[in-house]
């Protein structure tokens, strides 16, 4: 017989945690995902890359070598773009995020509240329609097109283990996975 956790209507999940930034680069991952402005720049990147490996290609086709400075611009462009980028807005939003220390989070069918030495801010489920799991994290988020808002509640934060299948469970009762 399988183990099954389950939180019933009326009960809450409490999370404590400290934001890093490989949950704030999982949570802007997510964002990128689900908003159509991430989904335009990774079409634009990958526009951009075509684009540089066809004008890379044309002096190969005529017999040509290509040049190195193209190729080292654009190379650069490309690691800027798909490596550097995602990290570097990471760690400026674990700056602004961290700079409030830790973080208690309660959710419970009115939706979540989170809270720091900053203050405290809470949101219900009609402002985060949406959510998103990752590997380390539930994201919950905003529902206009630029996904402008998110809460990021990682699951080193919950006190069990098994309080990852309540958690779900109740995210899944109030907002739409995506």
């Amino acid at each position: 017989m399988e183990d099954r956790v389950e939180t019933a209507v009326g009960e809450c999940v409490e999370l404590e945690y400290q934001l890093t930034r490989e949950d704030m680069r999982q949570a802007l991952k997510a964002r990128a995902k689900a908003s159509g402005r991430g989904r335009r720049m990774r079409g634009f990147a990958l526009i951009c890359m075509a684009v540089f490996v066809g004008a890379s290609a044309v002096p190969l086709v005529n017999g040509e070598a290509p040049d190195m400075r193209s190729l080292v611009i654009g190379g650069l462009f490309v690691v800027l773009l798909f490596v550097l980028q995602p990290r570097l807005l990471a760690r400026q939003f674990h700056k602004i995020a961290s700079r409030n220390g830790a973080c208690r989070a309660r959710v419970d069918d009115s939706g979540v509240t989170v809270s720091n030495t900053g203050g405290s801010s809470q949101v219900n489920w009609t402002a985060a329609p949406h959510y998103a799991e990752t590997g380390d994290t539930f994201v919950l988020l905003s529902g206009d097109k630029n996904v402008s808002c998110l809460t990021v509640l990682p699951k080193r934060g919950l006190r069990e283990p098994g309080d990852v299948d309540a958690f779900r469970n109740l995210l899944d009762r109030h907002i739409r996975r995506l």
